[in-house]
């Protein structure tokens, strides 16, 4: 293993390759430690996405919650408007039978409205009777 240029140059030779297996273990250590930075990294990002989703999925679960008692309340108006509507429609059924009858009468004559209007001068139509009656 010695050559001519002596003792040394094998040691020099094992100095460079130290030094070159130093350089490549800081580089690994280097890009170990950068690699490590991203994994807290991704990790803080995945922590935030996590409360994120779970924030999400309890406002899903009030929105849900709301929806459903709109639905149920809607529900209720709609029968209830239905309800209106039938008896509106009887009424209606009704009011075209009055008014009927009403157009008979009036077409036989024998139906006849009359309004008054009864001011405190004028006498009453019961004291008129009444003062009739008791002469």
């Amino acid at each position: 293993l010695c050559d001519k240029s002596g003792p040394e140059a094998p040691a020099l030779t094992i100095l460079s390759l130290l030094e070159r297996v130093a350089g490549i273990i800081d580089n690994v250590q280097s890009c170990q430690q950068r690699m490590e930075e991203r994994q807290l990294e991704l990790e803080n990002n995945i922590k935030t996405i996590q409360g994120d989703v779970l924030k999400l999925a309890k406002d899903h679960t009030d929105t849900s919650g709301t929806v459903e008692k709109l639905l149920q309340k809607t529900r209720k108006v709609s029968a209830n408007v239905k309800e209106v509507r039938t008896r509106v429609e009887k009424q209606n059924v009704r009011v075209k039978k009055v008014e009927t009858t009403q157009d008979e009468l009036l077409t036989r004559n024998k139906f006849r409205v009359v309004i008054y209007q009864v001011s405190q001068e004028e006498p009453r139509l019961s004291d008129s009777l009444n003062n009739r009656f008791q002469h």
